[in-house]
């Protein structure tokens, strides 16, 4: 399909449908239905609604229930990219391209220097450039990765001697291999088991995430508040061993009333490891910008604590299956592009 032709035409299309797309995407709003998932939606709505029919050929397609049957044909494909043009009209192309899930949200210190790193949530390997991929879930780092490529804008880390080094790279691959056993005890929770326990596994990494984002974002005010997030963290992740083996968790904000729980049902870390962590009292007054908190050096140590008794009480939570099993994604075949963005070869549809 030629580029700029493509293009007109999905622009003319979009422009004689714009007034049932509308209609439609205050639907689908009201639904709370993400963005990249619309135009799909919209366009099987375009069908079931009456609003359009095709004719391609001898075939007459105005049947809502068989339109499934014709996806990966081209003129669904024609249709489907005029939808998907008139949303990245109407909203824009970094809303309409926030496809899957968001990278996991570590921080590293190199040369006393906060950086990120950004684990991606699940290990990718490709099996057609811009068709098939596998995507493997894992309970930590997987085949062949590495977490140093993950980090953000970092420095040139063959400058640095073999002790620093070494020392980056053992630091970097435990903070993703703890981030990834985080996530993946989420998305593997047991559908039988008590999702509060799941809630609570979630908590612990949007507030491990967002403490490492403080962390390295350079900012004075963010250093109060990424103490309370990893105080979170640490109650949310006890809470989560306890709430499993006992069915409850105590309403408590006292790390060392929180671990004494939770050594009890399995959770190994050496308690006078906390024996110096900021009062609950402190740590609030500092996440409202009050008090003086600890600068970055000490958030960070307690930062990497933090990891590793989250990955204390991670162990005691059991996975709903085994680490390293993939799914093979194949991308949309209603579309007239493959992942990449670029056309398909559509001369034999």
């Amino acid at each position: 399909m030629d580029t700029d032709h493509g293009l007109e035409q999905s622009r003319e299309l979009a422009e004689n449908m714009h007034h049932w797309l509308d209609l439609f995407d205050r639907d689908l709003g009201e639904q709370e239905v993400p963005l990249p998932q619309r135009p799909l939606q919209a366009l099987m709505m375009l069908f079931r609604g009456g609003a359009i029919e095709v004719n391609a050929g001898e075939e007459r397609i105005d049947d809502p229930q068989n339109i499934g049957e014709s996806v990966e044909k081209l003129w669904f494909r024609v249709l489907f990219d005029a939808v998907e043009y008139w949303y990245f009209e109407h909203y824009g192309a970094p809303a309409m391209n926030a496809h899957g899930s968001a990278a996991l949200k570590g921080a590293q210190m190199i040369r006393a220097a906060p950086f990120a790193i950004d684990v991606p949530a699940n290990r990718i390997v490709l099996e057609e450039k811009g068709e098939l991929s596998w995507m493997y879930f894992e309970d930590g780092l997987g085949e062949g990765e590495d977490a140093k490529a993950w980090i953000d804008n970092g420095p040139d880390l063959s400058k640095l001697d073999s002790e620093a080094r070494k020392a980056v790279d053992a630091e970097a691959n435990r903070t993703a291999e703890i981030l990834r056993s985080v996530e993946f005890r989420r998305v593997t929770f047991r559908s039988d088991g008590d999702h509060e326990v799941q809630k609570l596994i979630q908590s612990t990494l949007t507030y491990l995430c967002k403490a490492a984002e403080r962390l390295v974002s350079g900012q004075r005010p963010e250093i109060g508040p990424a103490w309370f997030d990893l105080q979170m963290a640490n109650e949310t992740a006890l809470k989560a061993v306890i709430r499993s083996a006992t069915g409850k968790q105590p309403h408590v904000h006292s790390l060392n009333d929180l671990l004494n729980s939770g050594q009890l049902h399995g959770v190994v870390f050496e308690s006078s490891r906390i024996s110096d962590w900021p009062k609950f009292s402190d740590m609030s007054d500092w996440r409202y910008g009050q008090g003086s908190p600890p600068g970055i050096a000490k958030l960070y140590s307690a930062y990497q604590m933090s990891l590793e008794l989250v990955s204390a009480c991670m162990s005691q939570i059991k996975p709903g299956m085994g680490s390293g099993f993939g799914v093979l994604i194949k991308y949309s075949p209603w579309s007239t592009k493959n992942a990449l963005g670029e056309y398909r070869d559509l001369k034999n549809n």
